[in-house]
């Protein structure tokens, strides 16, 4: 098993960005330890959502074909944003005022009246 930071400290959520989401360990061995740090920092969420959660996350990482270990960070930052919302913890701030775009050659529904 992977050693944990006993002091926790938020290691960078990317490079080049100021935000960090906070993670346990610089990096994770395989999934199921993974979702074993998750559980233990996440303990007001039911096992069965962290595992689900763990599982989209590893399948939109697989997905993209990242190597297992980009696939294991990658993952745990899309799990762990995805907890920290269901938990409570942050709210999904991506959605507040969408703006509609007119597209290069394609008419708007004002072009059509």
């Amino acid at each position: 098993m992977a050693e944990r930071n006993q002091a926790f400290q938020p290691l960078p959520a990317a490079v080049g960005t100021d935000d960090r989401m906070p993670r346990c360990c610089p990096t994770h061995p395989d999934w199921a330890t993974l979702t074993q740090h998750l559980v233990d920092e996440f303990p007001e969420i039911v096992i069965g959502n962290i595992v689900r959660e763990v599982g989209r996350a590893k399948d939109a990482a697989e997905q993209v074909g990242l190597d297992t270990d980009d696939a294991l960070v990658t993952g745990e930052l899309i799990a762990r944003h995805q907890l920290s919302m269901l938990a409570g913890r942050m709210t999904e701030v991506a959605r507040l005022d969408p703006e509609r775009h007119a597209r290069a050659g394609v008419p708007s529904s004002r072009d059509r009246e």
